[in-house]
């Protein structure tokens, strides 16, 4: 295997935190991991809860090459509120972590949901999230924080109305 991080070539295995098993990078010492290792160790998983020590090797590069396949990996984001992105191979069902990513997602309690990360329904959301962030601060430069915090209780308080159709065709008609 070759390294994606670093292009060393000397692996050996390794169980990082919680004794899930992977392959390490001598040089850079990032991990591979298998998501079927994944699934299995998760089956038998302890409850895991570490500390954050020391802070992510920030990734040289933003595409990286998957060890087994050959392939390029797709770099995922794991939240829009934190910077982390992993490098997955859909290809060989794999995960690549930067030294210090992993205690990053278990940090964040990520960690047991590894495969629900790397899915399209998961990053979808992800890419909804933030967009439906992006527009709401517009809306809040557009209108002002105080009618931006009316407009949202509004809103907020028509969506549990039965009839909020008829209220929102009421307030578009014209007043006398």
């Amino acid at each position: 295997m070759i390294c994606p991080a670093c292009g060393a070539r000397h692996f050996a295995p390794a169980k990082i935190e919680g004794g899930l098993p992977a392959e390490r990078c001598a040089e850079c010492q990032g991990v591979w991991v298998e998501l079927e290792r994944y699934r299995l160790w998760r089956r038998q998983m302890p409850q895991l809860a570490l500390e954050l020590e020391g802070d992510i090797t920030p990734s040289n590069s933003s595409v990286r090459v998957c060890p087994v396949t050959g392939r390029l990996m797709t770099r995922i984001r794991v939240s829009n509120a934190h910077p982390l992105l992993l490098d997955y191979s859909a290809a060989a069902q794999a995960v690549w972590f930067d030294r210090g990513e992993w205690e990053r997602l278990v940090a964040l309690g990520l960690h047991d949901q590894l495969d629900a990360v790397v899915s399209e329904k998961w990053q979808a959301g992800l890419r909804l999230e933030a967009s439906r962030e992006r527009t709401n601060a517009a809306m809040r430069l557009r209108f002002g924080d105080e009618a931006f915090a009316r407009l949202t209780d509004m809103r907020t308080w028509l969506e549990q109305q039965p009839n909020r159709a008829e209220m929102l065709a009421f307030l578009q008609t014209k007043a006398d």
